[in-house]
């Protein structure tokens, strides 16, 4: 039903405040960013019917449509009873993305949240599309994708572009968005049912409290130094233009250097690619190399940082739950886990700061594959190593005779499942010297073919795999079934961040420090600089609160930027010992 009146308006209040606890929630939008300025315009609302007796009753109110009748943005805060109380359940389809929204209109959401996105991925990680329309599509009903392109229709009936639905009148988007919500309960149940069977509904609710966990993380986003920003992009353009002067010089006339047709004409080949250049003879390649280091550092990090950047110089990347097969979190908008490190030429890292009176805290985990490697294989050297708090790399290193880097990469190359070929890449030997190398560790430590045939069998079999947690890998016939322990392992390493995580949120909750973003395995923090004397021996004894074989082992790092924060050491009782992390400023 399309709200037109304020009498219509009042009589859903009633109808949701007398109805269940529940309300499946979806909001039409301005854009995809909030916090650039994006707003709603309208927002769906299905109150179920529990009995299954019908799918339940639909909303859809407009608030900010740029033609036809909208209702007053005043009349919105009369949902705030609903959104704000703990005890009712808010369904969503990518329910971060809604909640967002909501709150940068004045109205905080505390309600127990579920989001059917999540319960897809958990159900089934190897979907080719989470997008709502692909899964009804699939799973409920054949024509509901094609709503989509009714909407493209309609947008070019009235001369607009994708995007451009607020211009729309209400009337026109209504049936969209109110179809939206049903179809996200139809999936809710149809997920509810699945999960079941498969014994992840308890996990489900634990995913969905790893959303709001993730979503803290994204309201607070990270601080950007605007100075330093501008600053470097400013030499990076000088950089770019001098590598493209000489470029200019040395062919003899001026050219464009991102024009593939005209790469191809001067260097007299048709492949221009990073690996190309690396083997081409044409004097210019390196230069080329190099002007597309900088090019992407300016393009990338620098004004795209900027581009990014809202009034109080924080960019806000999104966290994907459902962004990998294996669990682990994927970063979007910006893409931080790509950010250059180390004494790479690009000084990125160090644009993310402290505010005044915080510093930075990073924490992480020491070698958290090979450790539950350790505990899944239970081979004796592996646990050995461990629990005598030796250097697994270093031992290896000893034990095969050979050096501590080559160690390394061997360690971690059976961890991901790299055979003689990968490791013969990755070593820059022949094949024959790798499969030597691998026989010899396999010698070593035999409970790691042990647990990689076990794994592979298991998977080949039942086609699914559990973590350690429960959660489930599954493997359709196509799927490399050889990589099951590598799965094994990465999957459980993103089930202890998970858990890791979502405790640090619990704890941090209502103080005035914050999680601000997660990296693979590392954890960005914004702690008062006069409370981190309190917070480090609690944020350490959190990440390492697990039941496993080996001890694992959390190592914190303090600085005023990501890039020079510094290593945080414990005395034998356990008591911080912080460095002087004050001439990083």
């Amino acid at each position: 039903m399309l709200i037109q009146t304020d009498d219509q308006f009042h009589e859903m209040i009633e109808k949701i405040a007398n109805g269940p606890p529940v309300l499946v929630y979806d909001l039409e939008t301005t854009g995809l960013d909030p916090y650039l300025g994006d707003r709603l315009i309208g927002v769906a609302i299905l109150i179920p019917d529990l009995s299954g007796k019908t799918e339940g009753e639909p909303f859809y109110i407009p608030f900010r449509h740029k033609a036809g009748n909208n209702l007053s943005i005043e009349k919105f805060y009369y949902l705030a009873p609903f959104l704000t109380d703990p005890e009712r359940v808010l369904i969503g389809f990518n329910i971060k993305f809604d909640i967002h929204f909501t709150e940068m209109d004045g109205i905080p959401v505390y309600n127990q949240i579920v989001d059917v996105m999540l319960g897809a991925h958990l159900a089934n990680e190897n979907e080719m599309s989470f997008a709502l329309k692909k899964l009804g599509s699939k799973y409920i009903d054949e024509k509901a994708a094609e709503e989509e392109k009714e909407l493209t229709e309609t947008l070019k009936k009235y001369k607009l572009k994708k995007g451009q639905m607020s211009w729309l009148p209400p009337e026109e988007v209504f049936a969209y968005a109110e179809k939206d919500v049903i179809l996200t309960w139809q999936l809710a149940k149809m997920y509810q049912e699945e999960l079941e069977k498969q014994g992840l509904v308890n996990l489900w609710s634990e995913v969905n409290e790893y959303c709001e966990t993730t979503l803290s993380m994204e309201k607070r986003g990270v601080l950007i130094d605007l100075v330093k920003c501008r600053e470097y992009l400013k030499e990076t353009r000088t950089k770019r233009e001098k590598i493209h002067k000489k470029m200019v010089k040395e062919v003899g006339h001026d050219f464009n250097p991102n024009s593939v047709p005209q790469l191809r004409k001067i260097l007299g080949q048709k492949e221009t690619d990073k690996k190309a250049l690396k083997t081409c003879g044409h004097p210019i390649a390196p230069m080329l190399l190099e002007y597309r280091g900088w090019a992407r550092a300016m393009d990338t990090y620098y004004q795209g940082f900027l581009d990014l950047m809202d009034e109080k110089y924080r960019i806000r990347p999104s966290l994907n739950i459902h962004g990998t097969i294996s669990g682990r979190l994927s970063c979007t908008k910006p893409n931080l886990q790509a950010l250059p490190k180390g004494k790479d030429q690009y000084q990125v890292r160090e644009l993310v700061i402290a505010p005044p009176g915080y510093v930075l805290m990073s924490w992480d985990w020491s070698q958290a594959e090979l450790r539950l490697l350790a505990h899944y294989t239970q081979d004796p050297f592996l646990l050995n190593t461990f629990k005598e708090n030796k250097d697994i790399h270093q031992e290896t290193s000893e034990q095969l005779n050979i050096d501590r880097d080559k160690a390394k990469r061997i360690n971690f190359s059976v961890v991901y499942g790299i055979g003689a070929d990968g490791l013969s890449e990755n070593l820059g030997i022949t094949k024959k010297e790798a499969k030597q190398y691998l026989d010899e560790y396999h010698g070593l430590i035999p409970g790691i073919r042990k647990l990689y045939n076990t794994a592979e069998r298991i998977a080949v079999k039942d086609r699914k795999l559990p973590m350690w947690t429960g959660r489930l890998r599954h493997y359709r016939k196509e799927d490399a079934t050889h990589k099951a322990m590598s799965n094994l392992i990465q999957g459980g390493v993103a089930e202890m961040m998970r858990i890791a995580t979502t405790k640090l949120y619990n704890t941090l909750k209502g103080s005035r420090s914050y999680m601000t973003l997660q990296i693979h395995d590392e954890i960005l923090f914004e702690i008062p600089e006069s409370e981190t004397f309190y917070w480090t021996p609690i944020i350490k004894e959190i990440m390492e609160d697990f039941s496993f074989k080996v001890p694992i082992l959390a190592e914190g790092k303090i600085g005023y930027s990501w890039e020079h924060a510094k290593d945080i050491s414990f005395s034998e009782e356990g008591t911080p010992i912080f460095p002087d992390y004050k001439e990083t400023i």
